[in-house]
């Protein structure tokens, strides 16, 4: 009895309703699904957009950076070259007028790279980097974070080069200040300029001597190859923040012109 009630009732089922109502179901089902493929789709979008702007303000900094340093690590070879030359030459350097002075009190000069690329090095330790759709850009950025740590090393491997000399220089000079009260004691102050509170007490220990000058040497050496570094590199961020900035204006994937072989 209860079976053919059950299938009485089957026969009388509303089949057309049944499945409209099925298909509205089912849609719903995709359409929220679909909305929330778009929402999150949206949503890596942004934030890959914002991961892009962040890089490309932070390289034309560095750029800028860069570029400042360069010119400051020229400035600083030309001094080295110009001490181990005068000091070759007793007479001129036994005269120890101020500019012989300063390039004496100079020899340890040696600034360090004061500037990072601090969104790029965040995305690699964080992961977010893969929100960057293109490889190109992605090995980009691992390539330049990499550049500039090992310009920091090679920073702090050659300090210990100019330390050296310096402490030998300066020793074999009998470098010495003339009163407490010409000393500036303001920090974050470097002048050579007051060459009088500065005294050279032992010219002849350090003019013509070959250690020193040998030392000197290195150093000029030693900044050659550095200034002769930071040009490469500095060549390598210009075609850095271009490759961002042209995947950021097109979105499309860049030539690869920042992953070449590193100097």
């Amino acid at each position: 009895m209860i079976l053919r009630r059950l299938t009485d009732a089957f026969r009388k089922q509303d089949w057309f309703t049944v499945f409209v109502e099925t298909m509205i179901v089912v849609l719903g089902v995709f359409l929220g699904l679909q909305v929330n493929n778009w929402n999150a789709a949206r949503v890596m979008r942004t934030d890959e957009a914002d991961l892009l702007t962040r890089m490309i303000v932070e390289a034309e900094k560095a750029r800028v950076d860069m570029a400042d340093y360069l010119a400051l690590n020229t400035l600083i070879l030309k001094d080295a070259k110009r001490l181990a030359v005068r000091l070759d030459d007793s007479a001129y350097c036994l005269a120890m007028d101020d500019g012989m002075k300063a390039l004496i009190l100079g020899v340890g000069d040696f600034a360090p790279p004061r500037f990072s690329l601090a969104s790029a090095n965040e995305s690699l330790e964080t992961g977010r980097l893969s929100l960057i759709k293109s490889p190109e850009i992605r090995d980009g950025v691992r390539d330049m974070a990499d550049q500039m740590t090992f310009m920091d090393r090679q920073w702090q491997r050659y300090i210990r080069i100019k330390q050296d000399a310096e402490q030998a220089a300066y020793g074999a000079a009998g470098v010495s200040l003339t009163s407490e009260q010409d000393l500036d004691t303001r920090p974050g102050l470097m002048d050579w300029s007051g060459m009088d509170q500065y005294r050279i007490q032992t010219p002849e220990g350090i003019c013509g001597n070959a250690e020193i000058i040998a030392l000197v040497s290195n150093v000029a050496i030693t900044q050659h190859f550095y200034t002769l570094y930071v040009g490469q590199v500095a060549e390598k961020l210009d075609a850095y923040a271009a490759s961002l900035s042209t995947y950021a204006d097109d979105g499309l994937d860049p030539i690869q012109t920042i992953t070449d072989q590193a100097p």
